[in-house]
């Protein structure tokens, strides 16, 4: 399904001032970022929404903070995957299941590998998509604030 792509908390456009959309695993990445990046509980309609990752910058690395690191991102693709699957299965009763790209549907999580350094902490997500694809999710949690990107 086409989203409006987001940068830097912004709306996306192009160099004549268009909206630009995003796609396949592009969407998948930046639907979990976006996920893992929003404050958890803020939203007055949703709020088991969001990461609990922004109440981190800035403290201390140790080795519970690495673990609920872990548990964190974890709980948040678990819920996207969950939201997913949900999704699918109330537009395929509607007939609509063709707007969905299965680059963006994830097929299955694999490991999610986190590592501590100096001021920082990274979390690798190895997911596949419905097309077999792999795609891996990088995130670096660091006294600057939250970055996820594909690759």
């Amino acid at each position: 399904m086409k989203t409006l792509q987001v940068k830097n908390g912004d709306l996306a456009l192009d160099t004549g001032g268009r909206l630009q959309f995003v796609i396949g695993s592009n969407k998948l990445v930046q639907d979990i970022s976006l996920w893992l990046q929003e404050d958890f509980g803020i939203g007055f309609t949703t709020p088991n929404f969001g990461s609990i990752l922004q109440s981190l910058i800035g403290s201390g690395i140790t080795s519970s903070s690495v673990s609920t690191v872990q548990a964190e991102v974890s709980r948040v693709i678990s819920l996207y995957r969950a939201q997913q699957i949900q999704t699918l299965q109330t537009i395929q009763q509607s007939s609509q299941l063709s707007n969905y790209n299965k680059s963006e549907i994830i097929q299955s999580v694999g490991d999610i590998t986190v590592a501590q350094g100096t001021g920082f902490i990274s979390v690798l997500v190895a997911l596949t998509t419905l097309t077999g694809s792999s795609v891996a999710l990088n995130l670096l949690l660091t006294p600057n604030g939250i970055q996820v990107n594909n690759g």
